[in-house]
């Protein structure tokens, strides 16, 4: 018994270790995000989020600012580096968008999911810039 309880200690205490690594590292992607904002490198979530909202209905269910880049089909020398936006979408008809938005300019980048023209609203994206 003294054997299984010892291997539990030692699993529990490798587990808290991993988390507060892992706190720690989300804490320095909140810090990088906010000096970006601060300098203006990227725009303000609430700006993404009132855009996201303009264009589409649904309940925002998920949210990623991550620094990557990403070239737009079709175009060779179109390409955005650096912070992109990622944004879940839970439509009013139950499906899931994935919104790609350049955090630089808020320009909606890409579209992916079913339902995408149910969910988008009458003044919202135009045709162009959904399912690249």
């Amino acid at each position: 018994m003294k054997h299984i309880l010892r291997h539990f200690l030692i699993a529990l205490i490798a587990l808290t270790l991993n988390c507060g690594a892992a706190l720690a590292d989300g804490d320095s992607d909140h810090e990088r995000a906010r000096i970006a904002v601060e300098s203006g490198a990227i725009v303000p979530l609430s700006n993404i989020l009132e855009k996201v909202e303009s264009l589409y209905e649904g309940s925002i269910i998920e949210v990623e600012l991550e620094n990557e880049e990403y070239k737009r089909k079709g175009k060779k020398e179109d390409s955005i580096s650096g912070y992109i936006y990622e944004i879940k979408l839970l439509t009013p008809q139950g499906n899931l968008l994935k919104l790609k938005l350049d955090a630089r300019t808020a320009e909606l980048i890409k579209v992916k999911g079913h339902g995408e023209k149910q969910a988008r609203k009458k003044n919202g994206a135009p045709e162009g810039e959904q399912g690249q």
